[in-house]
């Protein structure tokens, strides 16, 4: 019977780390196409890089709004950082742990000026 009920614990532990596992590739998946997004269409302005992102999220099943995207610039950097917190499902409908992410991205201009 121990056998068994170490095995069960070992199984749980297993899939909540898959869970989470899975949650934080989502995150580095929609990172990193924001970053890419960026770093191809450099010259985009504040408003398409919202577009953007929201389009990038929805692709991703990201809860994110507009207010959760600051776009700032340090000399030629763009930056974008983004907010968004998901329930992520450790193990599903038994435990849940709300987990906020903070992805950004960032990309320099090298030639000619924004639009």
């Amino acid at each position: 019977m121990k056998t068994i009920i170490k095995i069960l614990i070992a199984a749980l532990v297993i899939f909540g780390c898959f869970n989470v596992a899975s949650a934080l590739m989502q995150e580095y998946r929609f990172e990193d196409k924001v970053h890419d997004a960026l770093l191809f269409d450099a010259r985009m302005t504040d408003p398409e890089i919202v577009k953007m992102v929201m389009e990038t999220a929805a692709e991703y099943d990201i809860p994110i709004t507009p207010n959760d995207i600051d776009i700032h610039y340090v000399g030629q950097e763009i930056k974008v950082d983004m907010t968004y917190t998901t329930d992520v499902q450790i193990i599903p409908g038994v435990v849940s742990y709300p987990w906020t992410f903070t992805p950004s991205a960032s990309t320099r201009i090298l030639v000619g000026k924004r639009r």
